[in-house]
C-alpha cells in the first residue's frame, strides 16, 4: 500500500449531497477528493423533486440554468377510477415564485441532477473517482486516513477531513460508531421500478387509489422516455413478491384497466421499505455525516435528496474557513444547525405519509396528494434562529431575494446576483454607503437605496421596494448574509464595524 493520496477533504459517496459538496469546496479553492464505489453513473430514478431552496443552492453554484432546462414546472395529476378519469390539475409543484423566492418545485430525476453536477465539478477542475471502494476509515491526530480498493489495486487515501455521503447504509457511519434511530413503517411498502410505457398521454402523472389497494401513480420523467411507476402494497399482504415486469403488468391491470396501455422495458425495480431515522451524531472528531448516512425519510413531501443537498451547503463554506485559519469551533455548528432540521423533516415527512396513505383509503374520491406539500417542503421556512451564528432576534432566517437595478448600468439585477459565490454579504439599507476593509475579508458590502438618482459601483437601486420589504428593512439599518444565504445579523449601520468583527470572528479567527 505504497501508492498514497493526499487531499484536505475526503468525500465518500458521488450522490447528489457528495456532489453538492465537492462542487462548493472545490469553487472555495479547498483540496478535495469524491470516491463513488459504483463503477458508472447510477440510472435509478429514485428522487424526482427538487424543492425551490434547493434550487437556490443549485444557483449559487452555477448549475441552475441547466436543471431549469432538463426540467418540468407544473406536472398535472390525472386522477383515474379504474379507466375513467375523474379530475385532473396541478397538486404536487405549485407555483409559489414571488419577488422573494425565483423558483417553483421542479421535477427532474436525480440522474439526470447528478449529471449536471457532475459535469459542474468537472468544470470548476473537481476530482471524481468511479468504481472506488472505501474499505476501512480510520482517524489520527491531525486527519483521516481511508483504505480504498479500485481495480488497479489497494492504496491510502490521507485527509484532514472526511465526509461519508454514501447513504443509508452508510459504510462510514459505521466505521465511526454512529447509531441511526428510528422506526421501520412495516404496513407502507412499495413496488418501484423505471418502466417505458406506450398508450398514456405524456406530460402528466397518471394516479388511480382505492381502499382496496392503495396507490399506483405512473410519473413521467422530463427529458427521459422513462415512467416511475410506484405502486402501494396493501398492508395485509405479508410476503409481497419481489417486482418483475410481468408483475407490474399484473399490478396495472388489476388497478387501472385503461385499454390500449403497455408497459415494456422495466430498467430498475425495486421492492422498497419506508424507514425513518436520525444518526444519533452527524460527526465524529473528523468525519462528518450528511444526506442519507445521516437521515432517512418517508418519501413523502419530496424531501430526502433536497435536506442532503443543504447539508453540504451548510457544510461546505464551514470546512473551507476552518482550513483557512478559522476556529475550528465553527465546525461544531454544523450538527447544531443541520440535525434539528432533519428531525423536523423526518416529523413532517412521516405525518405527509400517513395523510397520503390514509386518503389512498378513502372512498370519497379525493387526491391523496391533496396536501402532499406545503410551505414547509419548499425549504423557504428552514432556519437556524438557536444558531451560535445567529445574532440577534430575527437573524437565522434564509435571506430572501429581490429584482432591484445595478446603479451604475441601470440593468436589473436580483439580491440573489449579489450574494452567488463563496463570500459573505453585507446589504446597508438607506443612503449611506458603509466604509468596510472589503480586501481583508471574505465579504462584499452593498447599499440598498430607493434614490433612483443613486450612483456607484456597489450601490442598488431598490426601484419597487421589493428589498426593503423582503428584509421588512429601514433605512440605516444593515444586515450580514452568510455564505449559504441565511442572515447572521442585522443592526443600524452606523455599529456594523463593531458587529462585523463579531459576527465574522468564527470565521476568519486565526
Amino acid at each position: 500500500m505504497s501508492d498514497i493520496t493526499s487531499t484536505d477533504v475526503l468525500i465518500i459517496g458521488g450522490g447528489p449531497t457528495g456532489l453538492a459538496l465537492a462542487c462548493d469546496l472545490t469553487r472555495r479553492g479547498v483540496a478535495c477528493l469524491l470516491l463513488e464505489r459504483a463503477a458508472r453513473p447510477a440510472t435509478a430514478s429514485r428522487a424526482k423533486t427538487i424543492q425551490p431552496r434547493t434550487l437556490e443552492v443549485a444557483d449559487d453554484l452555477g448549475v441552475i440554468d441547466r436543471i431549469l432546462e432538463l426540467g418540468a414546472t407544473h406536472v398535472p395529476t390525472r386522477l383515474y377510477d379504474r379507466d375513467r378519469v375523474v379530475s385532473e390539475k396541478v397538486e404536487v409543484a405549485a407555483d409559489a415564485t414571488s419577488p422573494h423566492a425565483p423558483y417553483a418545485p421542479i421535477w427532474l430525476s436525480q440522474p439526470l441532477l447528478e449529471g449536471i453536477l457532475r459535469d459542474r465539478l468537472a468544470e470548476l477542475g473537481g476530482r471524481l473517482e468511479m468504481g472506488t471502494q472505501v474499505t476501512a476509515v480510520t482517524q489520527h491526530h491531525g486527519g483521516v486516513t481511508a483504505t480504498v480498493r479500485t481495480a488497479s489495486g489497494i492504496r491510502r487515501v490521507h485527509a484532514r477531513y472526511a465526509v461519508g455521503c454514501d447513504g443509508g447504509r452508510s459504510f462510514v457511519r459505521q466505521q465511526i460508531g454512529v447509531q441511526l434511530q428510528g422506526v421501520s413503517y412495516t404496513e407502507h411498502r412499495w413496488h418501484l421500478a423505471d418502466v417505458r410505457v406506450h398508450g398514456l398521454e405524456p406530460g402528466r402523472q397518471h394516479l388511480w387509489t382505492s381502499p382496496e389497494h392503495g396507490i399506483l401513480s405512473l410519473f413521467p420523467l422530463p427529458s427521459t422516455d422513462i415512467w416511475q411507476f410506484q405502486a402501494s402494497i396493501p398492508a395485509d399482504q405479508t410476503d409481497p413478491p419481489e417486482p418483475s415486469l410481468e408483475l407490474l403488468r399484473h399490478i396495472f391491470a388489476e388497478r387501472a384497466a385503461v385499454p390500449g396501455v403497455t408497459i415494456t422495458d422495466a430498467d430498475w425495480l425495486s421492492l422498497y421499505r419506508i424507514n425513518v431515522c436520525l444518526a444519533d451524531r452527524y460527526r465524529v472528531d473528523r468525519v462528518f455525516l450528511a444526506g442519507d448516512a445521516a437521515h432517512i425519510h418517508s418519501p413523502a413531501g419530496g424531501q430526502g435528496m433536497n435536506t442532503g443537498v443543504q447539508d453540504a451547503y451548510n457544510l461546505g463554506w464551514k470546512l473551507a474557513a476552518v482550513l483557512t485559519g478559522a476556529d475550528a469551533a465553527l465546525l461544531d455548528t454544523y450538527e447544531q444547525e443541520r440535525r434539528p432540521v432533519a428531525q423536523a423533516v423526518l416529523d413532517d415527512s412521516t405525518a405527509r405519509l400517513h395523510a397520503v396513505m390514509q386518503a389512498a383509503g378513502s372512498s370519497d374520491g379525493s387526491s391523496p396528494h391533496k396536501g402532499l406539500t406545503g410551505d414547509f417542503t419548499t425549504g423557504l421556512t428552514i432556519g437556524y434562529p438557536n444558531s451560535p451564528l445567529s445574532q440577534g432576534p430575527t437573524a437565522g432566517g434564509r435571506a430572501p431575494d429581490a429584482p432591484c437595478k445595478d446603479a451604475s448600468t441601470r440593468r436589473t439585477v436580483r439580491l440573489f446576483d449579489l450574494q452567488r459565490g463563496p463570500h459573505w454579504t453585507l446589504l446597508s439599507f438607506g443612503d449611506h454607503a458603509t466604509d468596510l476593509p472589503q480586501a481583508t475579508l471574505p465579504l462584499r458590502a452593498y447599499r440598498i437605496t430607493t434614490d433612483p438618482s443613486a450612483a456607484g459601483p456597489t450601490t442598488v437601486i431598490d426601484i419597487d421596494g421589493h428589498a426593503h420589504r423582503a428584509y421588512d428593512a429601514l433605512d440605516g439599518e444593515t444586515v450580514l448574509i452568510r455564505p449559504d444565504g441565511y442572515i447572521a445579523t442585522r443592526c443600524p449601520t452606523h455599529a456594523v464595524r463593531d458587529v462585523l468583527a463579531r459576527a465574522l470572528a468564527p470565521a476568519t479567527a486565526h
